[in-house]
């Protein structure tokens, strides 16, 4: 996705979909992971309002096939949270990661770079909002981590 060919990353992430919504059980993880991926194209395309609808239809899917602390409930809570980021809506967004966070934590190791991750955008989120402080604190946890690697 990076080389900006979102129309045809779309197509094929859609493709991917009906495929395992035609050979899959109805609520097989990989399912709820293409959801996750066409709401990624749709992120990456600033189509926000879609990005949030696919990454919340991956959410619930996950709640109904996973524990509530599945490290991908948490990347679907962290995805919605860059929706609400993307949108300058702070507190929202804050809300999200923050609870992604929490489940990373109780279910990664704590050198995880998925932790690094929630920890920087809480960060970001943090600075954002004027709270460098907090912001600080958070990015600091994040480059820990990140310097292990």
């Amino acid at each position: 996705m990076k080389t900006g060919k979102y129309d045809e990353a779309l197509k094929y992430n859609m493709e991917s979909f009906e495929i395992r919504k035609k050979t899959l059980p109805s609520d097989h993880p990989d399912i709820a992971t293409s959801l996750n991926n066409i709401g990624s194209v749709y992120l990456n395309q600033e189509n926000l309002y879609e990005a949030l609808k696919y990454y919340n239809q991956s959410l619930e899917m996950r709640k109904k096939t996973f524990q509530l602390d599945h490290p991908d409930i948490a990347t679907s809570l962290n995805n919605i949270g860059l929706v609400y980021w993307n949108q300058g809506n702070y507190d929202e967004a804050l809300k999200y990661f923050k609870e992604s966070l929490k489940i990373r934590k109780k279910t990664l190791p704590l050198d995880h770079p998925d932790i690094a991750t929630s920890l920087n955008n809480i960060g970001n989120v943090y600075r954002y909002k004027g709270n460098n402080d907090e912001a600080i604190k958070y990015y600091k946890g994040s480059l820990e981590i990140y310097n292990k690697f």
